[in-house]
């Protein structure tokens, strides 16, 4: 009955420690108990593998289905045994072992509730006893790629459970084949996730800004793939050189699915991050940097599509599209190299633009699609060329509201026409310099006061900031004379 994925949260490992040679048919990690907390885990990576990422137990354990005996372990347990051999000394309980029966039970990973510490001569797995028969079996360990990983865990299960797979195994692409997430995802109902998740070698989650990297080797294929599964989370994952046409995340259309994340994850040398089609629901890019040789972000007809404190940089076509359904952006900086505009959306939905950076783009936002209804607020437009760059391109569509907005160009003072969407400069609209602390360098920190105070009220109208990068907060020091009295008492 327990198989993990129907009994406890898992963690799962790719790679681990030393050569990182891992095992296909590891048990491949322990309970998420076991290991505790990502970024400060209770447990290290020798307590769960080898020093190359093997399993712990015996390679013997693992020779066929005849290498061990199943017994019962005098409570109602599988015990699984082997007297006088010593296959599972340097086990543990919360370890995760891979069981392959002769008969009677199910083939599966399973948690190790107790072991023989002294002799090393069994393990107790959670399941109940009906039965003696012989196994296989393989103690802990990580698997030798991510695409193993997946295909072998499952948080959608019986009793779905969350399944985090932490990599440290930086993969490059010795063929054009994607590694495809499409088995094993998230339950909907029961807000279970699938989450892949960047580590470094001593098994903590690591911090924003690095990553774990999968080249394509410049295959013609995407390096990931995601279709067919719900609840997917990506962190700390880079995807890198494919050739042109081809993305670092693609998901695709097959059939409806919903909940997918990618948290502080990276793109260069492809396409970034690409959804051709409606069937996919509720995409949420949060943080990280997407650069691309076409498009950074490419949501054809998404239904919900978030990008939150990313950086985008696209020279080819345009930085983001935005097909049929719509997509919120916010407190983003969009850069081109001056060439092509930040952000085309063709939808019949409202896209929401609000506290995004645009710089160095031919335009800010493009509205081609008659259903348009643009909300945008608290952005700072820097385009290429003063004579024809727009905060906001309309083509087609209407702006809902737009207000408390800047515009300026590379160049000085913008005197395109309509270049705020043709119905002229908003009311707390701004035409001046946002003085930039070193754009050239990435940092989009705005020095300009007007700029600084000028975003639109809050709910009890104190004011706001524009831009994406917000200056910290520095709280008034009221002047008081001192107690030169006290002073004596206190120093």
């Amino acid at each position: 009955m327990p198989i993990i994925f129907d009994s406890k949260d898992a963690v799962f490992f790719v790679g681990g420690r030393g050569t990182k040679e891992g095992d296909t048919v590891a048990g491949g990690g322990c309970t998420k108990d076991f290991w505790g907390d990502l970024k400060n885990p209770s447990k290290t990576l020798a307590e769960v593998m080898d020093a190359n990422g093997k399993p712990l137990s015996s390679i013997l354990a693992s020779l066929g289905n005849t290498a061990c005996d199943v017994v019962n372990n005098g409570s109602g347990k599988v015990r699984i045994t082997k007297a006088g051999q010593g296959y599972f000394m340097g086990c543990c309980a919360g370890l995760i072992a891979r069981i392959d029966f002769a008969a009677v039970y199910t083939d599966g990973r399973y948690e190790v509730i107790a072991v023989d510490g002294a002799n090393g001569d069994w393990v107790d797995i959670d399941e109940t006893y009906s039965a003696d028969t012989t196994c296989g079996t393989q103690v802990g360990g990580a698997f030798p790629s991510l695409q193993i990983a997946s295909d072998n865990t499952d948080a959608n299960s019986t009793t779905p459970h969350n399944v985090y797979i932490l990599t440290n195994k930086a993969e490059t692409f010795t063929a054009a084949n994607s590694i495809d997430i499409d088995a094993g995802g998230g339950d909907l109902t029961l807000n279970t996730w699938k989450r892949i998740i960047g580590i470094n070698d001593s098994g903590v989650e690591i911090a924003n800004g690095i990553h774990v990297e999968f080249d394509a080797n410049n295959y013609g294929c995407d390096v990931f793939n995601i279709d067919l599964v719900d609840n997917i989370e990506f962190r700390h994952i880079h995807a890198n050189n494919t050739l042109a046409a081809y993305s670092g995340f693609n998901f695709d259309n097959t059939a409806t699915h919903y909940g997918f994340i990618l948290r502080e994850c990276k793109t260069v040398t492809c396409y970034g991050v690409t959804v051709q089609g409606s069937a996919v629901r509720n995409l949420f890019i949060v943080g990280g940097t997407y650069t691309a040789q076409r498009i950074a972000v490419y949501v054809k007809n998404i239904f919900g599509c978030s990008i939150r404190g990313a950086y985008l940089y696209s020279t080819g076509d345009y930085v983001v599209y935005s097909g049929y359904y719509g997509l919120s952006l916010d407190g983003c900086v969009i850069e081109s190299d001056g060439s092509i505009p930040g952000f085309r959306t063709s939808s019949v939905n409202p896209p929401v633009v609000t506290n995004c950076v645009f710089y160095n783009v031919t335009d800010g936002i493009l509205l081609e699609h008659i259903g348009t209804a643009l909300v945008e607020y608290n952005n700072i437009f820097v385009v290429s060329a003063k004579a024809t760059g727009k905060a906001i391109g309309r083509t087609s569509g209407g702006i809902a509201y737009s207000d408390y907005s800047c515009l300026w160009a590379l160049d000085g003072a913008p005197s395109a026409s309509g270049r705020w969407g043709g119905s002229g400069k908003p009311e707390h609209a701004i035409e001046e310099d946002p003085d930039f602390m070193d754009a050239a360098n990435g940092n989009f920190r705005p020095r300009n006061p007007n700029v600084l105070r000028g975003g639109r009220p809050d709910i009890v109208d104190n004011v706001t900031q524009m831009g994406a990068i917000m200056q910290k907060y520095q709280f008034a020091r009221r002047a008081k004379a001192a107690n030169l009295g006290r002073l004596q008492i206190v120093r």
